[in-house]
């Protein structure tokens, strides 16, 4: 009877998270690609890891450190994706930081004098003290979160960032181990971090399951009830909007609004979060892709100077933001008006 690794629960838990998070289309693009192909590398490793500790395969032992080095790179990316009001191209990004995880995995597979663990230990620890360093975000920072959904996504990062303290305490002892004890004990030592890992991935399943239950019914149901504060709140910073045209400036902060207000920063923040439900800087894009609609209506102008004058200063967030908002892109946008 052959019985399948454990470990392999992991592998099979992290797909169908990679697969349901592709279909959320909320999420931007590059989030959702750097998330999934995280859960991807995770389930390649726990399968992989596997086939060495039960099957004896030395050709997993030797393909596993290619694909764990990626790990955590992939996680920050995927996390700090949502945070960026104007970032560059996700390709940009993808080039730059993945040339040196190209560079790690030619050296393991050229077989330079220093062990593969080494490589995954060095790439963990930079990303483990990046994803960490997300946690103090709030709303705010998290431009492409809806308010509600910032207790799962905070989840999410704690998570994440354990399971990647885990991998670093992990190689710690496996190069440790390499110098000073022998394979025998390597493969006793992975057989039970084996187990804590695809419990903690279970245990991990368990918690999110109902936590992503809990804010898909909050979605429907809206966030905490707003108050008359609120309602009068937001009625001035509306005013504020439509009047002075504020939204237009591209390095409009939360701060600035409520100076100009004369109220404290929590108290706009916590207005438009229950009045709307959406965060600071989906509220102030809904002015600017209004603002960038009549352009494109009533005006011949340039997409790009549409998008400037608007308060954009990245086409990628233009884009993101426009197709979020009316369901086209502005080309569309104004080829359909001019067809009418």
């Amino acid at each position: 009877m052959i019985t399948l690794p454990l470990v392999w629960l992991v592998s099979v838990l992290t797909t169908i998270a990679a697969f349901a998070l592709a279909q959320d289309t909320r999420l931007p693009f590059p989030a959702r690609l750097f998330l999934c192909s995280f859960l991807l590398a995770l389930a390649i490793v726990s399968l992989l890891l596997g086939f060495r500790l039960s099957f004896d395969a030395n050709w997993a032992a030797r393909v596993q450190p290619l694909v764990a080095v990626m790990v955590a790179p992939l996680a920050y990316f995927g996390f700090n994706a949502l945070t960026k009001d104007a970032e560059p191209k996700w390709q940009k990004t993808l080039l730059v930081h993945g040339m040196p995880v190209a560079l790690a995995q030619v050296a393991i597979l050229v077989n330079v004098p220093v062990s593969a663990d080494v490589f995954v230990l060095v790439f963990t620890s930079i990303y483990l003290f990046r994803t960490a360093r997300l946690l103090p975000c709030n709303a705010d920072d998290f431009v492409h979160v809806a308010p509600h959904a910032l207790r799962i996504l905070r989840s999410a990062v704690y998570a994440t960032t354990i399971l990647l303290g885990m991998i670093v305490a992990s190689d710690l002892l496996i190069v440790a181990a390499s110098a000073f004890a022998g394979d025998a004990f390597i493969v006793t030592f992975l057989t039970g971090v084996s187990g804590v890992f695809t419990a903690f991935v279970f245990v991990v399943a368990l918690a999110g399951v109902p936590m992503l239950l809990r804010g898909s019914k909050s979605n429907l149901a809206g966030s905490e009830e707003p108050t008359d504060s609120d309602r009068s709140m937001l009625a001035a910073i509306d005013a504020l909007m439509n009047e002075k045209h504020i939204y237009t400036d591209s390095n409009l902060t939360l701060a600035r609004v409520a100076r100009r207000l004369s109220v404290p920063v929590r108290d706009v923040s916590m207005a438009i979060n229950r009045m709307t439900g959406e965060n600071f800087s989906r509220y102030i894009n809904g002015f600017r892709i209004r603002h960038a609609q009549n352009a494109l209506r009533e005006t011949d102008l340039p997409i790009t100077e549409v998008m400037f004058d608007a308060g954009f200063v990245s086409k990628s967030n233009f884009n993101t933001e426009f197709r979020r908002i009316t369901g086209q892109t502005p080309s569309q946008f104004r080829s359909d008006k001019a067809d009418i």
